[in-house]
């Protein structure tokens, strides 16, 4: 069990073990001392600290009360980072020098018109905004006092972190947003935790709604499952689970289990692309590109990973001097066919 002092003794330790993490929340503290604000920590850093996952610090979500354009100006001036406005509600994303990305938010709520619709938003209190998330694990926040951090865990999440349970805020909430399907399974591959009872049922009971969202969304969400870091234990759930499997392209990464491990992590996301849909039907594969609007430069060079397939799937030999590609990605090319 996770005893509420020992969570934050973790959590602190975590944090002065970060130089750039340490830095943002010392001046948030500065911030606060001269505004009325409150700022929180929220979503998955929280979770992977308290499982002790090796975390690659690159993405941080802060959430506040307060007036967020402001906070957003002055954390972007003091640290001369870029600063970019995304969607329609208060959300900004930051993007420092060390390549550490910050989303910005207002605490809001959350109302869908319509299965798989864009959400309408009001500003809220800060259990109003845990309680719209998408699953208990990502529902916890660690707010950031002048001098320390207090725990927030109205839903529970900390017990459900603990029992490595997946378990969703409400009925409804596949429905509302079914991107939420994918990643489910992208938890549960990654963490290995399971869903709860009711959470299991409705996730089986909910793959209708992927209909409900645009190609483009939809396909965004696999191809996260590129960048995933045990590829091999979705690769199994994808292998034992029918079902699973379905909401996929056909043979969608069949041929991974051919690929070095090694290679397969160095790789760029446009030779993950070709690996991962080598066997998929042509059709299926350019829809899946075409949806996602890749800049001609890379479209252009995922094609000629399949060129290059082409031609060594008829003559079986080639001359590395005449290709712009390393023997390490004709090498896996070939455990491929």
């Amino acid at each position: 069990m996770f005893k509420l002092s020992k969570t934050l003794n973790k959590i602190n330790t975590f944090i002065q073990s970060n130089n750039n993490l340490s830095s943002i929340i010392d001046y948030c503290r500065e911030y606060k001392s001269k505004n009325e604000i409150k700022i929180y920590l929220v979503g998955g850093i929280i979770r992977d600290i308290l499982l002790d996952t090796d975390i690659e610090f690159i993405d941080l979500d802060i959430i506040v009360d307060g007036d967020i354009d402001d906070f957003s100006n002055k954390i972007s001036s003091r640290y001369k980072s870029k600063i970019k406005k995304i969607h329609d509600f208060p959300n900004y994303k930051l993007f420092l020098d060390s390549d550490l990305q910050i989303d910005l938010a207002h605490t809001r709520k959350e109302k869908y018109k319509s299965s798989g619709s864009l959400p309408q938003w009001t500003k809220s209190t800060i259990n109003e905004d845990l309680y719209r998330r998408d699953f208990s694990i990502n529902s916890i926040a660690l707010e950031i006092k002048s001098d320390g951090f207090k725990i927030l865990d109205p839903i529970n999440s900390i017990n459900d972190i603990n029992k490595k349970i997946i378990r969703v805020l409400h009925k409804d909430s596949f429905k509302d947003d079914p991107t939420r399907i994918y990643r489910a399974i992208r938890y549960k591959s990654r963490l290995g935790f399971d869903f709860d009872d009711q959470t299991k049922s409705l996730f089986y009971n909910s793959f209708m709604y992927i209909n409900n969202i645009s190609l483009y969304r939809k396909n965004n969400e696999i191809l996260k499952f590129l960048n995933e870091p045990l590829l091999a234990n979705f690769v199994s759930l994808m292998n034992n689970d029918q079902k699973i499997s379905s909401l996929f392209p056909k043979l969608f990464m069949n041929k991974i289990n051919y690929i070095n491990k090694k290679f397969w992590d160095e790789s760029n996301i446009r030779e993950k692309i070709f690996f991962s849909f080598f066997s998929v039907k042509e059709n299926k594969r350019d829809e899946f590109l075409n949806s996602l609007s890749f800049p001609k430069n890379e479209l252009r060079e995922i094609m000629y990973f399949y060129e290059i397939k082409q031609i060594i799937n008829k003559n079986k030999i080639h001359n590395q001097n005449d290709m712009t590609l390393s023997n390490d990605f004709i090498s896996n090319l070939y455990h491929c066919l």
